[in-house]
């Protein structure tokens, strides 16, 4: 018996317990790696959710700027409209500041508007004020505006219709022309909201988990006392419940992060850890060139629907070009696909016809789709490969290789550069090109000076400009090119143009010399000032032309449309002519987009008095086209290349 009992003790006792051990062990790392997923997850959404929050805001606070340009411009009651635009939500508001003193102090600004504490209206604004935890917030929003123009700032603060007092994620952005702060924010307890909620779900599910564990574990040790083999099977059928209750628990978290929301196409970090895994051998990068205006003109909404339909037109491109891709949504406009071909050229080729040749519909509207596109016969860094794509847009490639591209020699090319921009200078090749501008009638009523460098056997356009910025030889091209310019305006009757960069106008010797032809040959000239880069430096910019405009010089900003700043700003500084850009221009007669855009841009020239000028002009048909929407005056090679000046 004893014998019996011992191995009784043996068959059943000891796996017993060593199965209750293997079990609970398996609980126990079960449930640590569910909280080390769970923290992971928790902390990826609550990252996302606030960007989330603040695009929202900056979205609300542009259109309320946009709302206040166009009320302004109208003679409209601003306040009371606004008002009635947005009304109050316990979750979000919008306040407006009309503004003292920049530098703050008490009585700063007065509150002109708060759409949920309406009994603040009125009041003076002291930016001593500080949250429950001492932080002087209005404080830090002055800084942040005197810094940058706008800012996010995170403060306590008492939340509408509640006695609890609530963190809020605020964004405030200065509009200067009438001296006013507005702003917009949310109380970050809906986030948190959010994430108690995910992480409730986690813990049901750990639960769960847990219970069946205990119940699997009570049937085991009643079935091992029946039959040894019985509890075996049961112990294997168990551990493969369990492996995949892990591995469910697991996916879903790659689910969240390796899946976009939106599109449900695959991730940025997916791309990049297959990139780093080379599990592919082509890299096709995919940018919507004229998403920026559709989600300008029709609002975040239609933006999020054309982006799902875009989705859906790459998903179709996989039959069309009967290949297996993945597909990726890398950025806010910015989609990647992925390919075993080695060679991706006929591909990458296809796929942009294919996609141009689409149309979107959403809500009876009809969008173009205009996209440009670089591909790449190996997996190269992603960094490089947008930077590559960003290059081709700026370049107007439509389709673009950027293996050649990534490959140079960046250190070489510099110093070819280099030493072509010193020869120029020392050999005297520095050459103003003319270009005509002309009228309705194709009368030329002006010429632009352009830079060009004239060797013995080619004329060089100036792509070399941030080259000579980098090697600090700019001043001194740019100084070579003002003399001869202003040498060409004295012996001439038509009027001409001339560009100015930043960098001159942040020079006191270019302003010196400028100053001194304008006040000596007593003509006018117009100086072409370009809008993507000049508007970082706004006071300096707006003394310069204030100066220059009082010696009768007539102010036109170049390629209006591309840059970043507000069309306020610009308008703000009273230009004569206003350069609309190539990009918009090329596809006016195949894109609704650009045609909505450089209409906007007329209506507001006509409102102003200023002279509408489009450049690129390349066609007949495009030219009919400008002609007829009210343009004034036009450029491009339609009418003539750039010439040197003996030629015309």
């Amino acid at each position: 018996m004893k014998i019996e009992k011992k191995l009784i003790f043996y068959i059943f006792l000891i796996p017993l317990i060593g199965m209750i051990i293997g079990v609970g062990g398996g609980a126990y790392l079960l449930s640590t790696s569910n909280k080390l997923s769970q923290n992971e997850g928790v902390k990826f959404l609550k990252n996302r959710e606030i960007e989330l929050q603040k695009d929202k805001l900056q979205l609300i606070v542009t259109s309320v700027i946009n709302n206040i340009i166009v009320l302004n411009h109208l003679n409209i009651d601003i306040i009371s409209t606004i008002k009635e635009l947005y009304p109050p939500k316990k979750d979000k508001y919008i306040f407006i500041y009309k503004v003292h003193n920049l530098n703050g102090g008490k009585n700063f600004a007065t509150m002109l508007l708060n759409i949920n504490r309406p009994d603040l209206e009125g009041k003076k604004i002291d930016d001593s004020y500080t949250d429950i935890k001492g932080f002087a917030f209005r404080k830090k929003m002055l800084e942040l505006i005197r810094q940058n123009g706008d800012g996010f700032v995170e403060y306590y603060y008492k939340k509408p219709n509640t006695d609890k007092i609530i963190l809020k994620l605020s964004y405030f952005k200065y509009y200067k022309p009438l001296k006013l702060i507005i702003a917009s924010g949310v109380y970050l307890d809906e986030i948190e909201n959010i994430l108690n909620s995910y992480k409730q779900n986690l813990y049901e599910l750990d639960k769960f988990i847990l219970k069946r564990l205990l119940i699997i574990t009570l049937l085991i040790a009643l079935l091992v006392f029946i039959f040894t083999y019985i509890i075996t099977q049961q112990i294997k059928k168990e551990f493969f419940k369990y492996r995949t209750a892990i591995k469910l628990n697991e996916k879903k978290l790659r689910y969240k992060l390796y899946l976009d929301e939106l599109t449900k196409l695959k991730s940025r970090k997916s791309l990049v850890e297959n990139i780093e895994k080379r599990k592919f051998n082509s890299l096709i990068l995919i940018d919507i060139d004229n998403f920026r205006n559709i989600n300008q003109l029709f609002g975040s909404d239609v933006g999020d629907k054309y982006l799902i339909e875009f989705s859906k037109i790459l998903k179709e491109a996989k039959y069309y070009l009967k290949k297996p891709i993945s597909i990726y949504r890398i950025g806010a406009d910015e989609f990647a696909i992925t390919l075993k071909e080695e060679n991706p050229k006929e591909i990458a080729t296809h796929l942009y016809e294919f996609v141009i040749s689409q149309k979107i519909y959403i809500d009876n509207e009809k969008f173009d789709i205009d996209i440009t596109l670089v591909y790449s016969s190996f997996p190269s860094p992603l960094k490089k490969a947008l930077l590559t794509l960003q290059e081709a847009k700026d370049k107007n490639k439509n389709i673009l290789s950027f293996n050649d591209i990534l490959n140079k020699n960046r250190e070489q090319e510099f110093f070819e550069i280099k030493q072509m921009l010193k020869t120029a200078i020392k050999q005297d090749q520095i050459t103003p090109f003319a270009q005509p501008i002309v009228n309705g009638k194709q009368q030329v009523i002006k010429y632009e000076l352009l830079m060009r460098i004239v060797t013995k056997d080619k004329v060089i356009p100036p792509y070399f400009l941030d080259f000579a910025k980098k090697a600090k030889l700019y001043t001194q091209i740019s100084s070579i090119m003002i003399d001869k310019c202003f040498e060409f305006i004295k012996s001439t009757d038509i009027l001409c143009s001339i560009n100015i960069d930043m960098q001159d106008i942040t020079n006191e010797d270019i302003v010196n010399k400028l100053r001194y032809y304008i006040q000596t040959i007593k003509k006018p000239v117009v100086f072409e000032i370009l809008e993507s880069e000049s508007f970082q430096n706004y006071k300096e910019l707006h003394k310069f032309i204030e100066e220059f405009k009082g010696y009768g010089v007539k102010i036109a900003i170049d390629d209006f449309g591309s840059g970043y700043s507000s069309y306020s700003e610009i308008l703000s500084l009273k230009p004569d002519y206003i350069k609309i850009d190539g990009s918009l221009i090329k596809n006016i007669t195949s894109s609704k987009d650009s045609l909505i855009v450089i209409d906007s841009i007329i209506f507001l020239t006509n409102m102003m008095g200023i002279v509408s000028v489009a450049e690129f002009v390349e066609n007949e048909n495009i030219f009919k086209k400008l002609r007829a929407l009210g343009i004034n005056e036009f450029q491009g090679y339609y009418f003539d290349k750039p010439k040197p000046l003996n030629e015309l």
